[in-house]
């Protein structure tokens, strides 16, 4: 994920596309007067950038689906154009059987100088390429990366470019600018997946993305504040989650721990606990040790009335709740 959000922070900026729209309709017509004049293999290439830099930048379409273009294709286009434009239909491309063709829309400007490259095509030797972006051979171009190159640098624009980014640009706009609906033209017609790229999104938002999803944080809490204090849903603006006040406007501090009120109870019965657990102690050394005249010693201390079983089971009695009131206690018992 860093790698992508580095690459994400990399991508051309927005002037950097409108300067490459703005040089492509001067820089093409110049390019194809010179390969009238006199074709180079560099001015072809310089050529073939600017014109595949000029439909990225407007439609962000993988490199395949201009390498792969055919000449016959662009004659439809020319045949079924109108007034409005033309339609160039490419049947060939890398997700031909998940989108069907990739389309490209041309103004009668721009469908023109595709037109008259046909023309100078026709001219020229080693031509017979069915692709319009022909080279030498019968094979569709391999090196439309390169020529991109060449026409960003002309441009006069700095740093690498590749026609990843510049799609990438294109989803990233259609994401963040457009409804569901027309996200999902555009994605279509650009032959993108978008569930492939929500699961970057959804791991990596913006800084604005990101302030709005605490905003959503926020609002819950709200709405749990209201709930609990009968505020209605009208008036959530008007808690404020961070103060201590409660919804009479009285401002409370928060309250310290405090021990038991009923340590004071505690101490008592744990000082009575002691005093029976003494008496106890030395009752029963009493009863287990011989006295001077081999009978069993009674101690002083102990209960010789009839109630002493009772006295006893009373204050176990009070033992007992007092564990439940003091650890402290339960330790002593353990320890018995």
């Amino acid at each position: 994920m860093q790698v992508k959000r580095d690459k994400m922070e990399g991508l051309p900026r927005h002037k950097d596309i409108m300067a490459c729209l703005t040089a492509a309709k001067t820089r093409i017509p110049q390019l194809l007067d010179v390969m009238t004049s006199n074709p180079t293999h560099a001015t072809r290439s310089l050529l073939y950038g600017y014109m595949t830099l000029n439909w990225s930048c407007i439609y962000g379409h993988r490199p395949g689906v201009y390498s792969n273009m055919t000449n016959t294709e662009v004659l439809k286009a020319e045949i079924t154009g109108t007034a409005f434009g033309h339609l160039i239909h490419v049947s060939n491309h890398k997700t031909a059987n998940a989108f069907g063709e990739a389309q490209m829309y041309l103004t009668i400007e721009e469908f023109g100088w595709m037109k008259r490259w046909l023309e100078i095509k026709g001219t020229l030797t080693g031509t017979n390429n069915r692709y319009f972006l022909c080279i030498a051979g019968k094979n569709p171009s391999r090196n439309l990366a390169t020529f991109l190159r060449l026409a960003w640098a002309d441009v006069g624009l700095k740093g690498p470019i590749n026609f990843t980014d510049l799609r990438t640009v294109h989803a990233d706009n259609a994401k963040r600018f457009q409804d569901i609906s027309n996200r999902q033209r555009v994605s279509d017609f650009m032959c993108h997946n978008t569930a492939t790229a929500d699961k970057f999104y959804a791991k990596n938002p913006s800084l604005k993305e990101a302030a709005d999803i605490r905003m959503l944080f926020t609002e819950s809490l709200q709405a749990a504040a209201a709930a609990a204090s009968g505020v209605s849903e009208d008036n959530l603006g008007d808690i404020d989650i961070h103060s201590d006040r409660d919804s009479s406007g009285e401002e409370h501090s928060p309250t310290p721990y405090q021990d038991s009120t009923d340590t004071e109870t505690s101490d008592e019965l744990y000082k009575d606990f002691n005093a029976w657990r003494a008496a106890k102690r030395e009752q029963s050394m009493a009863e287990h040790s011989p006295s001077d005249t081999g009978e069993e010693r009674v101690p002083a201390s102990a209960p010789t009335s009839p109630d002493t079983d009772n006295v006893a089971s009373d204050q176990l009695v009070n033992m007992q709740c007092f564990v439940v009131l003091s650890p402290l206690v339960l330790d002593e018992l353990i320890m018995l």
